[in-house]
C-alpha cells in the first residue's frame, strides 16, 4: 500500500510523552497525514474546535483524564473522526470499553512500528470506506427523491401531477364519507393558451406555465379568507394549461369564493418579464353536493370549466345538473348562468339594490323594538334577493354582495331613535370569516345598535369556530340573532351552542298555529329555555289575528309579520292597534 494513503487528511496525536508523540507523528506524516500534537485533553479539545481533524490517535491515560472521555464526547457530537487508542496499561476490560466507545483500533504500548503502521493504514481504509458509503447513501437518497418526485410531481411546475392529484381526490372523498365532511375541487384553465404558445413559442409557453404554477402555489392561501379554508390544500398541474386545487372541508360557497379571489388576483398579476398578462376560466364542484365519486367530481368540475370558457372566458361557474345534457354542455343554460353572473357583477358594481325594513314589535310595550333590514334587487336580471344570493354563492361573491347590501341597509340608521335596533342578515360563510364584518367601516359607528342575524344557522358545521366568531363580534359591540329556528336537531343545537341574544322562530312553526297543538307546545318549551338563558324569542311570519293571539297567549315577547307591517322604506310603523291586551 502506498505511503500517501492518507494524503489530504489531518491527524491529531494526543499523548503526554514527547517520545511517543514524536514517533506517532513521524509515522502518520510518512503516510501522508498533516499532523497536529496535543499533550492533554484540554489541548485536544481546543485544537479540535479550532481546526477540523479526520483522524485521532489518543493515549488512554492523560494527565487531566481518560482519553475515552474525549472519544465519548466526539461520539455524542456525531463527529466524522476515525479514532485509534493507545495504552501502556492495557487490560481486557479497558480494550472492551474502548471498542464499545467506537474506536477503530486499540494499540498496546510499546508497539512494533510495522504492526502499528499496518493498523493505522487499516483505520484509514475504514475511514475512507465509511465516508464513501455515506456519500453513496446520500446520492441514492437524492436519486430516490428525484424518482419519487417524478412519480408524483409535475416536472415543469413542481406541483402534484395528474395521477397524484386523482389519488388525493379519492382519499379526501373517502375521508369525507367517514367523517361527514365536504370537500371541493377547482379546475382553472388559461384562456387562449394556444395563441400564447404561438406568439411565445413552446419554451415561452412553458415559462408562463412554470410561473403560473409558482403564483398559484404562493397565493392559494389568500390572506383575506378564513384560515380554516387553507389547511391541507392540494395544488396540481392537471394537464396542459389546466391547474387543479383540492380544498378539504370546504363547501361550494367557500370553494367558489377562494377561486373567484384567485381569478381576480390573476387579472392584474405580473407573472414575469416578457410574459403576457393572462386570465383563467374556472370550474368548481363539491362533494357530496355535486358528486359522490372522484371521477364524477373531477368530471363535474371539468364541465363547469368548459361552461366558463363557453360563457365568455375569464369567469367562474359552479357545476349544476342543468349545465349538461347527456355529457354535453347545454348552450342555453350556459348563457343563462353567464347572464346571471353578469347581472351580479353589474349589481354589485352599481349598488343596484334598495333597502326595505320590517318592524319587530315588543308585545308587552306595544311598540317597535327594532327593524329588520331587507334588500330588493333593482337589476332586471334578478327576480328576488334570493335569486341574487344564489348567483353570489355560485360565483364566489358572497362577501362582496353582503358588504354592499349592509352598506346600503345601514345608511338610514341615523333616522331611528337612539334606543332602537337594526337587524342585518349575514350569510353563514361571511359569519365565519375572521376580521370580516367587524372591520367594515359602514358598520363600526353603529355596532351597539346592530343585531347580526345568522341566516341558515343549520348550515354551520364548525360550531367551535362559530362560538369564537360570536365572541369576537360581541366584543366589537354587535348582538347576535339566530334566524329560522325550527324543530330539527341542528337548529336546536345551534341555539344551545351559539347562545344568541335573539332567537327567531321559523314561520313554518307559526303558520296555522293553534293553542294546545304540537307547534304551540314546542314554542312553549323553546320560550322556557330562552327565558332561562337570557335570550329573547321572536315569532316571525305573523299574518293573521289568530296567529297573533295564540303567540301572545303563549308568552312570545317579540313578533314580526305582514299583519303588523309589510317591509317598506325607512321606517314603517307597526299596526300596534291589532295587539290585544296582555293575558
Amino acid at each position: 500500500m502506498p505511503e500517501s494513503v492518507a494524503e489530504g487528511l489531518r491527524a491529531l496525536v494526543v499523548d503526554d510523552e514527547e517520545v511517543v508523540r514524536s514517533v506517532v507523528v513521524e509515522v502518520l506524516e510518512g503516510m501522508g497525514f498533516a499532523t497536529g500534537p496535543a499533550q492533554s485533553l484540554a489541548e485536544a479539545r481546543q485544537q479540535m474546535a479550532a481546526a477540523g481533524y479526520d483522524f485521532l490517535v489518543v493515549d488512554k491515560n492523560l494527565p487531566d483524564g481518560s482519553g475515552l472521555s474525549l472519544i465519548r464526547e466526539f461520539g455524542a457530537r456525531n463527529l466524522d473522526v476515525q479514532i485509534v487508542v493507545m495504552s501502556g496499561y492495557a487490560t481486557l476490560s479497558s480494550a472492551v470499553d474502548a471498542l464499545q466507545a467506537g474506536v477503530a483500533d486499540y494499540v498496546v504500548k510499546p508497539f512494533d512500528l510495522a504492526d502499528f503502521r499496518a493498523r493505522l493504514q487499516r483505520a484509514v481504509e475504514g475511514l475512507k470506506l465509511r465516508r464513501a458509503n455515506r456519500s453513496l447513501l446520500s446520492e441514492l437518497q437524492t436519486k430516490n427523491a428525484i424518482l419519487e418526485g417524478l412519480a408524483t410531481r409535475d416536472p415543469l411546475t413542481g406541483l402534484d401531477n395528474h395521477a397524484s392529484f386523482q389519488e388525493s381526490v379519492r382519499k379526501e372523498i373517502a375521508r369525507g364519507r367517514r367523517h361527514g365532511a365536504s370537500c371541493a375541487l377547482v379546475l382553472a384553465s388559461v384562456d387562449r393558451f394556444r395563441d400564447i404558445n404561438k406568439s411565445l413559442g413552446f419554451s415561452g409557453g412553458d415559462a408562463l406555465l412554470r410561473s403560473l404554477g409558482g403564483f398559484l402555489h404562493r397565493n392559494c392561501r389568500v390572506s383575506d379568507l378564513p384560515a380554516y379554508l387553507g389547511g391541507g390544500d392540494v395544488m396540481a398541474r392537471f394537464g396542459g394549461d389546466t391547474f387543479a386545487l383540492l380544498l378539504p372541508e370546504t363547501d361550494r360557497t367557500g370553494a367558489a369564493t377562494r377561486a373567484e379571489t384567485l381569478r381576480r388576483m390573476l387579472e392584474g398579476a405580473e407573472l414575469g418579464t416578457g410574459l403576457p398578462r393572462i386570465t383563467v376560466s374556472i370550474g368548481v364542484a363539491s362533494f357530496p353536493e355535486h358528486a359522490q365519486e372522484a371521477e364524477a367530481l373531477i368530471g363535474a368540475a371539468f364541465i363547469s370549466m368548459e361552461a366558463a370558457k363557453q360563457a365568455g372566458r375569464n369567469r367562474l361557474i359552479c357545476w349544476s345538473r342543468e349545465l349538461s345534457q347527456g355529457g354535453r354542455l347545454d348552450a342555453a343554460q350556459v348563457r343563462h348562468e353567464a347572464d346571471k353572473l353578469g347581472a351580479l357583477d353589474r349589481s354589485i358594481r352599481e349598488r343596484a339594490f334598495r333597502a326595505v325594513y320590517q318592524p319587530i314589535v315588543d308585545l308587552a310595550a306595544r311598540s317597535e323594538l327594532a327593524w329588520e333590514a331587507l334588500a330588493r334587487p333593482t337589476d332586471p336580471g334578478f327576480g328576488s334577493i334570493v335569486d341574487a344570493l344564489g348567483a353570489a354563492e355560485r360565483g364566489g361573491q358572497v362577501p362582496a354582495l353582503g358588504r354592499v347590501l349592509r352598506e346600503i341597509q345601514v345608511a338610514a340608521i341615523g333616522q331611528l331613535p337612539a334606543e332602537k335596533l337594526l337587524f342585518l342578515n349575514v350569510h353563514p360563510f361571511e359569519f365565519l370569516v375572521a376580521d370580516g364584518i367587524e372591520k367594515e367601516a359602514a358598520l363600526q359607528p353603529w355596532t351597539k345598535r346592530i343585531v347580526l342575524e345568522l341566516t341558515e344557522a343549520a348550515e354551520v358545521s364548525n360550531f367551535e369556530r362559530a362560538r369564537d366568531r360570536v365572541a369576537a363580534l360581541r366584543a366589537a359591540g354587535f348582538r347576535i340573532a339566530v334566524d329560522d329556528l325550527g324543530s330539527g336537531y341542528s337548529s336546536l343545537n345551534s341555539l344551545a351552542l351559539l347562545e344568541p341574544d335573539f332567537v327567531k322562530l321559523d314561520m313554518a312553526m307559526v303558520r296555522g298555529i293553534s293553542q294546545g297543538g304540537r307547534a304551540a307546545r314546542l314554542i312553549k318549551h323553546i320560550l322556557e329555555y330562552c327565558r332561562g338563558e337570557g335570550m329573547r324569542a321572536i315569532c316571525e311570519g305573523i299574518e293573521t289575528e289568530e296567529e297573533l293571539r295564540v303567540v301572545q297567549e303563549l308568552g312570545v315577547p317579540l313578533v314580526q309579520g305582514y299583519l303588523l307591517a309589510h317591509p317598506g322604506p325607512a321606517f314603517p310603523r307597526a299596526a300596534v292597534a291589532r295587539i290585544g291586551p296582555a293575558r
